[in-house]
C-alpha cells in the first residue's frame, strides 16, 4: 500500500525518538479570539495553556512505567505559585510550554512550566512566563460522576523523582513547607464577597474608585467543555475566568484597558463538577502608581444543594494601559472602613515584597 514503506529519507518511524522522560511541550499558534482589547494575548489563555501542560506532565509522571495491574491515576491543580507576566504575546506567534515534575512530597508534586513566544517570521523566540503548580493524584476509579461528588478527592501516593540532588531535594522540601503553610492560612480566610455597588456610576459619583464601584462578578455553567475525567472542572478554565473577571475589575477602575502583570498563589481548596453554577468575584485591594492589586474569589453552587462554598482564592496585578499601549498611572485607591484599610496595607506589603525580589 502506498506510504508504508519503510524504505528511503522518507519512511515512517516506529519507534520513539525521544525518552518517557523528556519534557513535555506543548505548542499553539495565537490567532485573534485569544487576545484582550489592547491586542496582546490574553493573560487567562496563557493561564489555561500552563494548566494542560502541567496536568499531563504530572498525569504522566504518576503513571508511566507502572507494573501490571496498577491503578490509573489522574492529577489534579492544588495550587499554582506567584507567576510574572515577563513580556506580551501576540497574535500570530507561537506558544511553546515545556513542563516537567521538579519536587514530589508524598502526596503532592511540583511541575514546572515555562512559556516561549516564538516569531516564526524571524525565527526567534522570547522567554515569556515561568509558572511553578502543585498537583496531587486520585485513583481514576475512585472519580464519581457530578451528581455523586462530594465536594472532596481522595488522593493518593506519587513516584519520587530521581534525579535531585540532595540539595535539589531540601530546596523543593521548603518550597513544599512554604506554600502548604499559606495554603492552610488562605482556607481560614474563605468567607464569601459583599455585593457591589450597582454599575455603570456618573464619573462624578462619590463612590467611584473605591473597593465596590469597581467589584466585579461573572457566573457561568459548568459544561463538558470545562470539564476532565468524570466532569470536573479543569483548573485551566476557571483560572481563564478568574483573569477575565481582575481584567474588568481594573478596567472600571482605571477607566482603561488593562493588563496582567503578575499573579499571587492560587489555592485551589474544592473541587468543582459539571452542572454547578461558578461565580468569580473580583474586586481591587490595592494600588501602586503604576499598577492595581485585585483579589478574586470563587465560588460554586450545586442545583441540588441550594448552598455556596468559596472554592479559589488568588491576587492579580494589572497595569493600566494609557497612549501607545504604554503603562498609565492608576487613579488611588478609596480604601473605606477599617477591613479595606487592612487588606489595602497588606497590599502594600506583597506590592513591597514583589519589588524587593526583582532587584
Amino acid at each position: 500500500m502506498e506510504g508504508t514503506s519503510t524504505k528511503g529519507p522518507r519512511s515512517f518511524i516506529c519507534k520513539p525518538v525521544l525518552p518517557p522522560s523528556a519534557p513535555v511541550e506543548l505548542s499553539r499558534v495565537m490567532l485573534p479570539d485569544d487576545t484582550n482589547p489592547a491586542g496582546n494575548v490574553h493573560g487567562g489563555v496563557i493561564l489555561k495553556l500552563i494548566e494542560q501542560a502541567g496536568h499531563i506532565t504530572s498525569s504522566r509522571h504518576c503513571n508511566q512505567g507502572s507494573a501490571a495491574g496498577h491503578q490509573p491515576v489522574t492529577t489534579v491543580l492544588a495550587r499554582v505559585d506567584h507567576m510574572d507576566f515577563l513580556q506580551p504575546m501576540y497574535v500570530g506567534e507561537v506558544s511553546h510550554l515545556q513542563a516537567a515534575v521538579t519536587y514530589t512530597s508524598p502526596r503532592s508534586m511540583e511541575v514546572t512550566v515555562d512559556v516561549w513566544a516564538e516569531n516564526v517570521l524571524t525565527c526567534t523566540r522570547r522567554h515569556t512566563n515561568t509558572a511553578t503548580l502543585w498537583y496531587v493524584a486520585v485513583p481514576v476509579n475512585s472519580l464519581k460522576p457530578s451528581d455523586q461528588q462530594e465536594n472532596k478527592f481522595v488522593t493518593v501516593c506519587v513516584p519520587g523523582v530521581k534525579r535531585l540532588t540532595d540539595e535539589q531535594q531540601e530546596a523543593g522540601r521548603q518550597r513544599y513547607l512554604a506554600h502548604k503553610a499559606q495554603r492552610d492560612e488562605t482556607a481560614a480566610n474563605m468567607s464569601p464577597l459583599p455585593n457591589p455597588v450597582p454599575f455603570p456610576l456618573d464619573s462624578s459619583h462619590e463612590e467611584r474608585h473605591t473597593v465596590l464601584a469597581s467589584q466585579v462578578t461573572l457566573a457561568y455553567l459548568v459544561s463538558p467543555s470545562h470539564c476532565l475525567s468524570k466532569g470536573y472542572l479543569m483548573g485551566g478554565s476557571l483560572m481563564k475566568v478568574m483573569d477575565n473577571s481582575a481584567a474588568i475589575s481594573a478596567a472600571r477602575h482605571c477607566r482603561s484597558f488593562a493588563v496582567t502583570a503578575c499573579i499571587d498563589a492560587i489555592n485551589f481548596h474544592s473541587p468543582i463538577v459539571k452542572g454547578e453554577v461558578v461565580f468569580v468575584t473580583a474586586r481591587p485591594v490595592f494600588t501602586s502608581s503604576r499598577s492595581i492589586e485585585l483579589e478574586v474569589r470563587c465560588e460554586a453552587e450545586g442545583f441540588t444543594r441550594g448552598s455556596r462554598r468559596v472554592t479559589n482564592t488568588a491576587y492579580f496585578t494589572f497595569v493600566s494601559l494609557g497612549k501607545e499601549h504604554r503603562a498609565a498611572p492608576i487613579p488611588p485607591l478609596k480604601a473605606l472602613g477599617k477591613e479595606e484599610r487592612e487588606r489595602f496595607e497588606a497590599g502594600r506589603l506583597r506590592y513591597e515584597a514583589r519589588k524587593a525580589q526583582r532587584h
